[in-house]
């Protein structure tokens, strides 16, 4: 019955309809099989094209830090992601414009203007992510989390098969360029201002206040708290070198087409394949990520992306080459998935938001490949890169299996009843953040405030 009522809880439903939402809005931008492709008609240089998914995902990632530290304060969030909505909307209707009215004409001022504007929205995104996070875990019970990831991704996958399909329509019809991409994105922007507007209706309970410290003194002791909380440590470490091995994946699509001779409409027919992969692999991904496995969800995702730029390298036609794009849309699942849900797992209730600004702001570093991979591609081909992202996937699938404690604290995350999360954080983990995150030391307090802590976090750590 719990199980039944969380599901038509409309919090829940809220953030499927979100998801669905997103996901379809997303295809119609997407980074590799859209905007890629149009730079590159537009006559972009390499590096631009690389500087895109930068730009997504280390502007999406790069404030997070600074807004964590700021909302862990913060009883209610959702009013911070709200705040976002009309800056994402706005940078969207003005990418939409600039392919309708720049175009050709002013290829150089389009491919400018498009580079601002995926890095405005990304970096609103980025602000809202963090509030998104808390306000989930809130209105989510751990033990369903796998359930509503795999339903946003469900249903944004059908709206993912419908986007591919209307894209090699545009493609295909006699729309000529840039018009056909900018119907393209217009529809994006569409779905996209319905899914923030969907997520704002929902009814967010108030949450665990946390501390609020002293930027400077956080970031010089982040090495401290990535010392002290190993799990924390140990997940940064693969999703730094899984993000790092992603440095091919813009440079896929354009692969296809310029070397494997792929017609423009293949690009819809790329999308379709992967996503009707994915709401496969999604339904699969349910019971593993509800039960306590998410370590293995996340092993399987590495996976996939070891096998995608192997595949890359060998395969020898445009059609076989769709296998690729499956692969990556998969493990992109299998990832974010279990990424999202482990990291709720490990982060203390009260800190929470800064465990999700720590973790995603320490990973814009990786997220910067892209624009080395796109600087050196004219000097030793995409061939290379593949090659690169095959040694950089192998690395992060090793060091993966190095999660036992990481399962446990997943399993044990799965007592918790939606909003049940929301105590105060354990005795050992309030001494570690304590200890090291505390802005100024304060007057000596008593002792008894946490009996036995001590021999616990030695027990702990060994």
């Amino acid at each position: 019955m719990r199980r039944r009522r969380s599901i038509r809880d409309p919090n829940f439903l809220y953030g499927v309809v979100n998801g669905a939402l997103a996901t379809g809005g997303d295809t119609l931008f997407h980074s590799s099989l859209v905007i890629a492709p149009f730079l590159a008609l537009l006559g972009a240089p390499a590096v631009a094209i690389g500087i895109v998914p930068a730009l997504q995902v280390g502007g999406h990632l790069l404030p997070q830090l600074l807004v964590a530290n700021n909302l862990s304060q913060q009883e209610y969030t959702l009013p911070y992601y709200n705040a976002t909505s009309a800056l994402r909307i706005g940078s969207l209707v003005v990418m939409t414009a600039a392919a309708y009215f720049l175009g050709v004409e002013h290829p150089g001022l389009t491919v400018f203007v498009l580079l601002l504007m995926i890095g405005v929205n990304a970096v609103a995104s980025g602000i809202a992510g963090v509030p998104f996070a808390d306000v989930t875990a809130k209105i989510v019970p751990h033990n369903r989390l796998g359930t509503f990831w795999v339903l946003r991704n469900a249903f944004g996958g059908v709206l993912a098969l419908l986007g591919g399909w209307a894209l090699r329509l545009i493609l295909d019809s006699g729309l000529s360029f840039p018009g056909n991409f900018g119907l393209v994105f217009l529809l994006g922007t569409v779905l996209s201002a319905a899914a923030y507007l969907v997520f704002s209706l929902v009814k967010e309970p108030a949450g665990v206040p946390g501390l609020r410290r002293p930027l400077l003194r956080l970031i010089v002791e982040i090495p401290s708290l990535l010392r002290l909380d190993a799990n924390l440590r140990r997940f940064l470490r693969v999703r730094f070198l899984g993000l790092a091995a992603l440095l091919a994946e813009p440079f896929y699509a354009v692969y296809a087409i310029e070397t494997l001779d792929a017609p423009e409409s293949a690009l819809g027919l790329y999308i379709i394949f992967a996503t009707a992969t994915a709401i496969v692999g999604n339904v699969a991904l349910r019971r593993p990520a509800d039960t306590g496995h998410n370590v293995t969800v996340l092993q399987a995702g590495f996976a996939m992306t070891l096998l995608a730029p192997l595949l890359a390298l060998l395969a020898g036609s445009w059609q076989l080459f769709a296998v690729v794009f499956i692969l990556t849309s998969m493990a992109n699942q299998a990832i974010g998935i279990a990424g999202f849900n482990l990291l709720y797992a490990i982060a203390p209730p009260g800190d929470r938001p800064l465990y999700i600004g720590l973790s995603n702001t320490v990973l814009v570093i990786p997220s910067l490949a892209p624009i080395v991979a796109g600087a050196v591609l004219p000097l030793v081909g995409a061939r290379t890169l593949f090659v690169l992202g095959v040694g950089l996937s192998l690395a992060t699938l090793a060091f993966s299996f190095r999660f036992s404690d990481l399962r446990e604290a997943d399993r044990a995350a799965l007592t918790a009843a939606a909003g049940g999360d929301e105590q105060p954080p354990s005795a050992e983990v309030a001494e570690i953040t304590e200890a090291v995150l505390t802005p100024e030391p304060e007057e000596e307090e008593p002792a008894a405030d946490t009996p036995g802590s001590t021999s616990e976090l030695e027990q702990e750590e060994n």
